[in-house]
């Protein structure tokens, strides 16, 4: 059946309109804004504990800050936060100006702290077993100059990285051992608790004791190197040395004060893995109790 010259018109307005829109959006995709589709990203790298007491943790995070688009970024100041398991183990502001060029990236080192009962809890809340753990890293990006009418940025990326838990010392126990005119020696009993999935050594640990008032009065030190499995604990005996001198000087106030003679141990030394979590990371703590419950003291640091 033959077209009449009306129809033939319109299909051939049809096929125009048509080619029309096509060669729109070709030269839509082509010559388009350069920056669709593209944002800056963020990615956070194995971190390392630099030290901590039984209180707090100082820690230094890597963070990568990518920059794909072909501007630079001029960024005043930003705050972050990191989650473990949805629970919020640390927040921080880096207040240092950062240039990224554009289709560019630098790592920021960000100093952190943390306190040691956070990261306890989260811990005690996750399930036996469970060696490793979400982490959500969010930082608001203040920017000097708006970029596509933003002034600040918002980034987020998620993560699943191993479960660190710092290890435990506990006093167990003590022994007195020769004693002389001028010096004597008690033998401290430690356990050294483990729960992480590697080994943690303590290099060069050493030790001193304060009885009431009394400052300094045993000390000692181990050269070398104390290890630990992962997912296990040890006792080890510590020898350390008494000034009779000193000891005869808290007579008088463990005659006054008796089994409640408050007692503390300065442990400190430095901690070496295969982990870059622990490398190298110093230890500086305090366990404390009294003469009643010296042989039950149990100080964990974290979990």
């Amino acid at each position: 059946m033959n077209l009449s010259q009306t129809t033939k018109v319109l299909l051939l307005i049809l096929l125009l309109v048509l080619i029309g829109v096509a060669a729109w959006y070709l030269y839509k995709e082509k010559n388009g804004n350069p920056v669709s589709g593209l944002k800056p990203r963020i990615e956070m790298g194995v971190g390392r504990i630099n030290n901590f007491t039984d209180k707090t943790i100082d820690l230094t995070l890597n963070l990568l800050v990518d920059n794909p688009l072909p501007i630079g970024l001029d960024i005043e100041d930003f705050s972050y936060s990191v989650q473990m398991d949805g629970d919020t183990i640390l927040e921080n502001n880096y207040t240092e100006p950062l240039r990224i060029e554009s289709r560019d990236s630098t790592v920021v080192t960000l100093p952190s702290q943390m306190n040691i009962s956070t990261l306890k809890a989260v811990n005690e809340r996750a399930a036996t077993g469970r060696d490793s753990a979400d982490y959500h890293f969010a930082g608001v990006f203040h920017l000097r100059k708006p970029v596509l009418g933003k002034d600040t940025l918002r980034l987020s990326m998620d993560k699943r990285l191993p479960r660190y838990r710092l290890p435990q010392v506990e006093v167990v126990g003590y022994d007195m051992k020769k004693f002389g005119l001028s010096e004597s020696k008690i033998v401290l009993q430690l356990k050294f608790k483990n729960r992480n999935a590697f080994p943690i050594e303590f290099k060069d640990p050493a030790y001193e004791v304060d009885l009431g008032s009394q400052k300094s009065l045993a000390k000692g030190t181990v050269a070398g190197v104390t290890q630990v499995s992962g997912g296990s604990e040890e006792i080890y005996d510590i020898p350390l040395a008494v000034d009779m001198g000193d000891l005869l000087k808290s007579i008088g106030q463990l005659i006054g004060q008796g089994k409640s003679l408050p007692f503390k141990l300065n442990f400190n030394c430095t901690l070496s893995s295969d982990n870059e979590m622990f490398k190298n990371s110093d230890v500086n703590l305090i366990i404390e109790g009294d003469l009643e419950d010296l042989q039950k003291i149990k100080e964990n640091i974290g979990n």
